[in-house]
């Protein structure tokens, strides 16, 4: 069998030959075609640039381009646009874009959760409708941020070395030695708060209202103390040196002479009265379970004093109770007294 044939086929050499030079002539017409033929794109896609001041690490063409989370495109090549300058060609599909303008900014950011980066177009009011061929210049104004997970990497790195210091591991030390000192007023604050809690009776709305009407008193206190303070410097009497010196020994007066007398004073009442402050709060807390319901006490009360105040009259003696006898099945009596009080029966 010869060497150009195969098992089970009928190809002589005259007809392998035909059939090399056929697909050469196939291969050599097929190149011929490709290189020929000029490059068409789509009519939904178009090429954009932008001029950027830096491009962010893992930016590099075929990297995704996304807006507002949707891939739109992807980019074609980085190439130098001049000192301090770089231009990235965008190739963009027009359907995805939406209205998108030249007034747009750009952010470099991870695009997975592996870190891989990817370009993000951010929208704003205003520019003109991109189109096929369209130039972006992006330096000279913050339009351009670098949020790639090697732009977090340094950021974390300058956090330890400028921040994380030995000085503020000391001021964390101060700071925290220094609160210790607060724990029993706020220990105070908690057990005040949790009282409040379990022992209030009414809603805090109330409580609230009642409040807001105390510290109403608050401006007129105020204006009235700043008054003092202005009448203190504005007042005749205090212009004279002398009158100043016999102010200045009033208040020590009272601070030597009458605060230690009152002192004193007290603290002998002290052992012989003392005792009677338990029989005090005895006897209101007996007063004030007497009265079960106050409410209707104070309503009892008042009906109370206002008969009683129905019930005299004044007189030119003074008040007088106000009385009616009814003598009519007492004729005897009757016609007396009648005659007496001049006809009246009061």
């Amino acid at each position: 069998m010869p060497v150009y044939a195969l098992p089970g086929s009928e190809v002589g050499p005259r007809k392998a030959r035909v059939l090399g030079v056929v697909t050469v002539v196939l291969m050599l017409f097929g190149v011929a075609a490709w290189q020929l033929t000029p490059d068409s794109t789509s009519a939904d896609e178009i090429d954009v640039v932008l001029i950027v001041g830096y491009v962010g690490e893992g930016i590099g063409p075929g990297t995704d381009v996304r807006l507002d989370g949707v891939r739109v495109g992807s980019v074609n090549a980085i190439d130098f646009a001049g000192q301090g300058r770089k231009q990235v060609a965008l190739s963009l599909f027009r359907s995805q874009l939406f209205g998108l303008t030249n007034a747009l900014s750009v952010a470099y950011v991870p695009g997975n959760l592996f870190g891989i980066s990817a370009l993000e177009l951010h929208p704003d009011t205003g520019g003109v409708l991109l189109a096929d061929g369209s130039k972006v210049d992006l330096t000279g104004r913050d339009r351009v941020r670098d949020a790639t997970l090697s732009a977090l990497l340094n950021s974390t790195g300058d956090l330890t070395q400028q921040v994380l210091t030995p000085q503020l591991t000391g001021l964390l030390h101060t700071f925290s030695r220094d609160l210790g000192a607060f724990t029993p007023l706020l220990q105070a604050i908690g057990t005040t708060v949790r009282s409040y809690t379990e022992t209030a009776q009414m809603p805090p709305s109330v409580l609230f209202g009642r409040y807001g009407a105390a510290l109403s008193g608050t401006p007129p206190m105020l204006a009235g103390g700043l008054t003092v303070l202005d009448a203190s410097y504005n007042n005749s009497y205090l212009r004279d040196e002398e009158h100043i010196a016999k102010f200045g020994y009033l208040w020590s007066n009272i601070q030597n002479g009458l605060l230690p007398v009152v002192t004193q004073l007290f603290g002998t009442a002290q052992p012989y009265f003392s005792g009677l402050l338990p029989i005090m709060t005895m006897m209101l807390d007996r007063i004030t379970g007497s009265v079960s319901d106050p409410q209707g006490s104070a309503a009892q009360l008042s009906e109370l004093v206002d008969r009683l105040g129905l019930a005299f009259h004044d007189s030119p003696n003074g008040p007088v109770l106000t009385a009616r006898a009814e003598l009519d099945l007492v004729p005897g009596l009757a016609t007396p007294l009648a005659a007496l009080v001049g006809g009246g029966g009061r």
